[in-house]
């Protein structure tokens, strides 16, 4: 089961490659939605959010309001960002070597997450183009991500409770200008140009359950595969980050979490190979729909 926002913003739900109308479906079956799009959804209850999977299951079992799935159809998953999106930095060990002497910072290994974030006009969505920004920066590079999406509000979030405030997960790209986070010699200024933060096309519910560690991320450009890793891989695991992000600070409903990037990106080859104009990108992950975008041609 994924969860999607189409074109006109409505909530719909992706099963087996049938995409489904939530409203159209709830009047097909003679009743009105339980939600109406997906910040309605992220807010609503347990029991609410199982009303709508019975209700999309139904549907899609009698072959009601559904379309073949098709990318073209759907926009960001959220519509809007309510706060900027979190983000961890130097989460994989082989991309924190191989960024380290081209970003000029140390290769040792983080005790701690290192947490920056993107601004909300950085959002968009499936088959968006991301913005060339010429004039602007002139390195744009590429970093697939695993997305966490919280679905229920807390502070100071034990480990052991961290997968009850995970609403699901969903592809992101943390497209980055790397002659500007270098330039400013902090993270914010190269990673938060509008465009910069592709997310989509889903969000697939975790119904409080831990991910896979065995959970597998690429992300390919035109077709070639350039990072290529398992959620078992990452430096500090999903709980720890929830916990560490929540210390004293209250994780509301809609925030995003992008919990870093693998080895692969275009600054760690030698040459590095950034993104060019038209360059597409495809960040696929396990278990929920992916992520295309191609880079603006001016």
């Amino acid at each position: 089961m994924h969860y999607v926002t189409t074109k006109d913003g409505r909530l719909a739900a992706v099963i087996n490659n049938r995409l489904i109308d939530i409203g159209a479906a709830s009047i097909a079956l003679g009743g009105a939605a339980p939600c109406k799009d997906m910040w309605a959804l992220l807010e609503s209850s347990q029991k609410v959010q199982q009303e709508l999977d019975t209700l999309a299951q139904k549907a899609y079992e009698q072959q009601l309001a559904s379309v073949v799935y098709e990318p073209q159809l759907v926009g960001s998953p959220l519509t809007y960002l309510r706060r900027n999106v979190l983000c961890i930095g130097k989460n994989y060990v082989d991309h924190a070597v191989e960024i380290a002497d081209k970003m000029g910072i140390s290769a040792d290994l983080p005790k701690y997450p290192i947490v920056f974030s993107k601004a909300t006009k950085t959002l968009i969505g499936p088959l968006e183009l991301i913005p060339l920004h010429a004039g602007v920066t002139r390195k744009i590079d590429y970093e697939g991500e695993l997305a966490l999406v919280i679905g229920k509000a807390g502070i100071n979030i034990s480990k052991s409770e961290a997968w009850r405030h995970i609403f699901g997960f969903s592809c992101y790209n943390d497209v980055s200008a790397r002659d500007l986070q270098k330039r400013h010699g902090q993270w914010h200024m190269g990673k938060c140009l509008d465009g910069f933060g592709p997310m989509g096309p889903a969000i697939t519910p975790t119904y409080g359950q831990p991910l896979s560690d065995d959970l597998r991320l690429t992300c390919k450009v035109n077709g070639e595969l350039r990072q290529d890793a398992t959620v078992a891989q990452m430096i500090f695991d999903i709980p720890t980050l929830i916990a560490t992000l929540s210390a004293g600070i209250t994780l509301e409903v809609g925030d995003v979490i992008a919990t870093g990037t693998p080895a692969g990106v275009g600054m760690g080859f030698d040459p590095m190979r950034f993104l060019a104009p038209g360059d597409e990108v495809e960040v696929a992950i396990d278990g929920t729909l992916p992520l295309t975008n191609s880079l603006a041609l001016t």
